[in-house]
């Protein structure tokens, strides 16, 4: 496989359940609108790859042999069984609860997913839709619509492991040639950054000491690990690795951003959160290249007419006492704050300043003594800012918009870590002190993963209840309803006479 490959099997995987929710989902007046700019979007995307230059230096192989290939396959597949991606192996998460259910409402109900008369819990006092993050359901639905429930879990199974194929096969790609590819793939599940022990540190110390910026500022950057946001949430492990390599691909190395605009609009049907994040990357680096090829008809028409049916989709959420339905209300302000506000600041000081703060600087020192390297000091800046200001959503009551921008971030930074680790391995000083730094990350890595890991027996797709039963835990779908009564249920979707 080259990178032209990857690059096309990328968008392909991607824009499928995008496709499947406009064709399904919206009146055939958009249904038509986003079909055309879809087609012609990825049609432009597939003529310029094949006809693109894609020979650079930062790629680690030019060509990925099959016996590669084969064992990046099997290892996806085994990890995708240790984590139980389809209710096989060990047991699942608390949040394949809602995956489960999520996808047996999305086989038996018909498309749009309605429900008229639903007054659950308080918040659907009127004709709501189902509003979740779907492109992870829909193809493992559409198919079982059809084939019936029995296959679901194996499908829902094969869907994520080759969302997360791809994202380790990115990984291979950029890394550099001198570093051992296992070790890569270590630290990159472990959320190792080379320089952050004392990260998993309050696993360790929350039973013997009560430090309330312990748990509350640091756990949104433990909960990001890889090996953990697979488990709980496949879907955004898939959208913020995907994402932050190929924009930094294709922006940052190819300095191409064409169709930039129309990648990250595919990511909002997979986590809106998540594309958000991979779009303040994305929008920093066409800012930086100054929109150089950025005003492509593929990219404003496909990009701009799919952001605008999923913001309209995303914007119609309920509101309750917990969360807000959209993206800038998610940090309450009236939080922990103002009840502490002195441990607050300095959690944060000490939060901006340590899990950062050692290996930027030490990426600043490489990155500044070579003219080679003014890109991607200008990137690390990027970084440093992106790092200091996600937090502060952290100090409002929800974390799940801090979550998904630092876990976005630190993939960036674990990018830019291998290139300054792969020119430190030319100092036999350096490579003696780094192997005995990374044997101790990896080993309190290891214990903060398996720590923090919980399997559980969760029904499965099959045996799931269906949302208007009352054995469904409450918390888990307060969050997934929309207004059917708003701008997208009024004006881009289809009616449920059209059915």
């Amino acid at each position: 496989m080259t990178i032209k490959n990857l690059k096309i099997l990328t968008v392909s995987y991607l824009i499928i359940p995008n496709l499947i929710f406009i064709l399904t989902w919206l009146n055939p007046l958009w249904a038509t609108l986003g079909l055309i700019v879809s087609v012609y979007s990825s049609y432009s995307f597939l003529v310029n790859t094949g006809k693109s230059n894609e020979d650079f230096s930062a790629l680690r192989v030019e060509k990925m042999k099959p016996s590669t290939l084969l064992y990046l396959a099997l290892f996806t597949l085994a990890l995708g069984i240790f984590f139980s991606l389809g209710s096989f192996g060990l047991g699942q998460s608390y949040d394949y609860y809602k995956h489960n259910t999520i996808v047996k409402e999305l086989i038996e109900k018909p498309f749009p997913v309605v429900y008229e008369n639903e007054t659950r819990y308080g918040i659907l006092k009127e004709p709501a839709i189902l509003g979740y993050y779907m492109a992870y359901y829909l193809p493992t639905a559409i198919i079982c619509k059809f084939i019936g429930l029995g296959a679901s879990n194996l499908l829902l199974y094969i869907w994520g492991a080759i969302g997360i194929f791809i994202s380790f096969s990115w990984l291979y790609f950029l890394s550099p040639k001198n570093i051992n590819i296992i070790l890569i793939f270590v630290l990159f599940l472990l959320g190792a950054t080379l320089f952050k022990p004392y990260l998993y540190a309050h696993y360790l110390l929350k039973n013997i000491v009560s430090l309330p910026m312990i748990q509350y500022f640091i756990w949104p950057s433990g909960i990001s690990f890889n090996l953990i946001n697979i488990h709980y949430s496949p879907q955004h492990h898939i959208v913020t690795t995907i994402g932050v390599f190929f924009v930094y691909y294709e922006s940052f190395i190819r300095k191409d951003n064409r169709f930039v605009l129309f990648f990250v609009s595919l990511l909002l049907m997979w986590s809106f959160l998540g594309a958000f994040s991979v779009g303040l990357i994305a929008g920093f680096l066409v800012l930086y290249r100054r929109f150089s090829s950025f005003f492509s008809i593929a990219n404003l028409a496909g990009g701009g007419i799919i952001t605008f049916i999923m913001a309209s989709y995303f914007l119609a959420h309920f509101q309750d006492n917990r969360f807000s339905g959209f993206i800038w209300s998610f940090a309450d302000i009236s939080g922990f704050l103002f009840q502490k506000p002195l441990v607050s600041i300095i959690a944060l000081v000490g939060y901006c300043g340590f899990e950062v703060g050692i290996y930027l600087f030490f990426m600043y020192k490489l990155f500044s003594s070579k003219y080679t390297y003014q890109d991607k000091l200008v990137l690390l800046v990027f970084c440093v800012a992106y790092f200091i200001i996600s937090p502060l959503y952290r100090i409002g009551f929800n974390n799940d918009l801090a979550m998904r921008l630092i876990s976005t971030i630190k993939i960036l930074i674990f990018v830019l870590l291998l290139g300054a680790y792969s020119e430190m391995l030319k100092s036999s000083i350096s490579t003696k002190f780094l192997r005995i730094y990374m044997v101790f990350t990896i080993v309190l890595g290891v214990f903060s993963s398996m720590t923090t890991l919980k399997w559980e027996k969760v029904p499965s797709i099959a045996q799931s209840p269906n949302i208007n039963k009352a054995d469904i835990p409450q918390e888990i779908f307060l969050q997934y309803f929309a207004k059917k009564n708003s701008f997208f249920g009024n004006y881009l979707m289809r009616k449920t006479s059209e059915k």
